[in-house]
């Protein structure tokens, strides 16, 4: 990365890891718990998040009712969120994939918060700064609560003035976390800068380059991405795989340093990838489910060379069998978005299966 911005981490000295307060049996059995399997650390995720939305919830009501708000109430969720990243990287993201659309505001905080300690990590941020950027993942979209919520939800497209409207969320978020107090300058960085722009088209005052924190490139990103890959009243969900792909072939939007780094979080075979396996053929990652996301499904259904069709055939677990995530316009699969949906659907249909992965 750019030394002109990468923050070193000797300055990071005051961002000082708070102590807990009111941290429920939950929270405390969740940072006790001991590494497991992935299917383990998902139940823990979801308590996890049901925890934090709940939390969320709370604060957004609050900056709704005219009340103050004490940011710190977070800090234990993002100590379990970090807990839980730490013992399995993927499990927090799959969880929270799953959303429910009237509560997408705080399940989105809760997601961000996770892919964000999720980056710091491969970042290799400090301790206390990985604390910080979970909680601004936390706290990025609280201005939101002083937007109707109509407007949040509205079905169709915004028009200028309903979309100026909605921009006014991060000034509107960082007004209310300096009011609050006690929050520090990497959160009020994060929350004010996250749809700033690389090349200068973001908002809200149109910074570029060297002048977007590496923290506000790391929200921009994370931000995007869980919002992509989310169902809304006006869109349908992208897979992780189709998202990653936009977001890496997307000039001026995100950072590319932190871009490269985020794709290596969210999973070596993220859901909806195009993969070539062993023996020169193509296939489609399919949902792991509860299983390991490092040995997914896989439906096969072209040979690499030719471009010829091959039958459907599902391997269970695909992960020693692939040797690389390809793309599609680098080898020239035409209508790809419209030919993977129809793998996925494939997918739930039923078909020939090979369980070894050979």
């Amino acid at each position: 990365m750019a030394d002109d911005w990468y923050p070193a981490k000797k300055d990071a000295g005051d961002l000082n890891m708070p102590a807990r307060r009111g941290v429920s049996q939950a929270a405390k059995w969740l940072l006790r718990a001991k590494p497991g399997n992935h299917a383990q650390e998902c139940v823990r995720a979801r308590a996890i998040m049901t925890e934090a939305r709940g939390l969320v919830k709370g604060i957004h009501e609050s900056v709704a009712n005219g009340e103050r708000i004490d940011p710190r109430t977070l800090d234990p969720v993002v100590e379990a969120i970090a807990a839980s990243i730490q013992r399995d990287p993927t499990a927090i993201p799959s969880v929270t994939r799953l959303k429910l659309r009237h509560e997408y505001t705080f399940y989105h905080s809760v997601a961000v918060c996770g892919l964000m300690v999720g980056l710091a990590r491969a970042l290799r941020l400090d301790e206390a700064e990985m604390h910080q950027i979970g909680l601004a993942g936390l706290l990025h979209d609280i201005g939101k609560a002083r937007i109707p919520n109509a407007l949040l939800n509205k079905p169709g497209p915004l028009d200028d003035k309903e979309f100026a409207l909605v921009r006014e969320h991060t000034v509107r978020g960082h007004e209310i976390l300096c009011d609050a107090g006690g929050v520090s300058d990497l959160v009020l960085d994060v929350v004010l800068n996250h749809h700033e722009r690389i090349d200068g088209r973001g908002y809200p005052a149109r910074k570029a380059g060297p002048a977007i924190s590496v923290h506000a490139r790391m929200g921009a990103v994370c931000d995007v991405y869980d919002a992509v890959t989310s169902a809304r009243s006006y869109k349908p969900a992208w897979s992780p795989g189709e998202a990653l792909e936009w977001m890496r072939g997307t000039e001026g939007h995100f950072d590319r340093a932190v871009m490269n780094a985020f794709a290596k979080t969210v999973g070596a075979f993220p859901y909806g990838s195009l993969v070539r396996l062993a023996g020169e053929r193509l296939g489609v990652v399919l949902d792991p489910g509860q299983g390991d996301p490092l040995d997914p499904p896989v439906m096969i259904f072209m040979d690499a060379a030719s471009k010829r069709p091959l039958p459907p055939l599902r391997i269970d677990r695909a992960g020693k069998s692939i040797v690389a995530v390809e793309y599609a316009e680098r080898l020239g699969i035409p209508d790809w978005a419209d030919v993977r949906r129809e793998i996925i659907r494939h997918s739930t249909l039923g078909s020939s299966q090979d369980t070894h992965g050979k």
